[in-house]
């Protein structure tokens, strides 16, 4: 591999830098955003009625709360069912053509997103049976989630934590594993890769570490406040321009992946914390619709 541009961009280094400042940024602007201290009802657009739609707002009826597990549940199905076959199948695949979404390459973060899409339609179908009732305004589902933002913060910190850290921890095992920079960290990859060191750091670290950061979350054990003491103070526009880092930093640890942009190769990995590159496993039931046996292959795109 020739010294470029691409070479340096893609080096493990860089990717490891990237991979592990998205984690500081989003601990940082969790730290500074004030919304982490306010007692006020959280309300996020989409997410608040999907949100809502599930966990509260239930009618003291039981045929309503029936209707409306009942509704939830098959926007949850439909938005499966319509991520895997139509969005990821039909329109990225065969319409699009999108090499990246190729046989089931990317359907799981399809049906994620065609998962919430079909919970936000249906909440707005459930609210037009409630307005054709005419006294079940009180349950009528909006953007407002019924907890406070405080609480919404936490939750989306912990969710944040999981999401940031199993990536760059992710990122940092496929570094010590492959072998497209093999002047790079010699002695750290014989070490990583020796027995079963790698599987027992990977778990160890990854338990050890959530269960650390959880619980200073949730408890507020440790006081920003009291600790920064002016050391980096934040206002809406610094806080705005950090939030813009952590997307350009998300989207660089996607493009610096050595198969970006098409993901066509297959990397010669095993799964992260496993000493398997692949896994299968069968579905008994619905084979016309679903394959006898599913694959789950490191693919290049992390």
């Amino acid at each position: 591999m020739g010294k470029d541009f691409r070479y340096y961009f893609q080096h493990p280094w860089s990717r490891l830098i990237v991979a592990y400042l998205v984690i500081f940024f989003n601990f940082l602007i969790f730290a500074e955003d004030p919304v982490s201290h306010s007692q006020t009802e959280a309300n996020v657009i989409v997410v608040g009625n999907c949100f809502s739609f599930v966990t509260n707002k239930y009618p003291r009826g039981v045929g309503w709360r029936i209707l409306k597990v009942l509704l939830w549940l098959l926007a949850i199905l439909i938005g499966l069912i319509a991520g895997k076959f139509l969005f990821h199948q039909r329109l990225f695949g065969q319409l699009l053509r999108l090499k990246m979404f190729r046989e089931d390459h990317g359907s799981w973060m399809t049906m994620f997103f065609s998962t919430i899409l079909f919970l936000f339609i249906f909440s707005h179908i459930y609210n037009t049976i409630l307005l054709m009732d005419g006294n079940m305004g009180a349950y009528i589902i909006t953007d407002y989630m019924g907890i406070r933002n405080e609480s919404f913060m936490k939750l989306a910190a912990v969710g944040t934590w999981m999401g940031d850290f199993v990536t760059a921890w992710m990122v940092t095992d496929m570094m010590l594993q492959d072998k497209p920079y093999p002047d790079w960290g010699k002695s750290a990859r014989a070490f990583w890769k020796k027995g079963n060191v790698r599987i027992i750091l990977f778990w160890t670290v990854l338990f050890t570490l959530t269960s650390v950061v959880v619980l200073v979350i949730t408890t507020d054990w440790i006081s920003w406040d009291k600790l920064n003491r002016g050391f980096l103070p934040s206002d809406e526009v610094s806080r705005a321009f950090l939030a813009s880092f952590i997307l350009v930093f998300d989207l660089l640890i996607v493009m610096q992946d050595w198969e970006f942009p098409h993901f066509m190769g297959d990397v010669d990995v095993n799964l992260p914390g496993l000493h398997t590159p692949h896994m299968q496993f069968k579905i008994p039931f619905f084979q016309k619709i679903f394959k006898e046996e599913y694959h789950i292959h490191i693919t290049g795109n992390c």
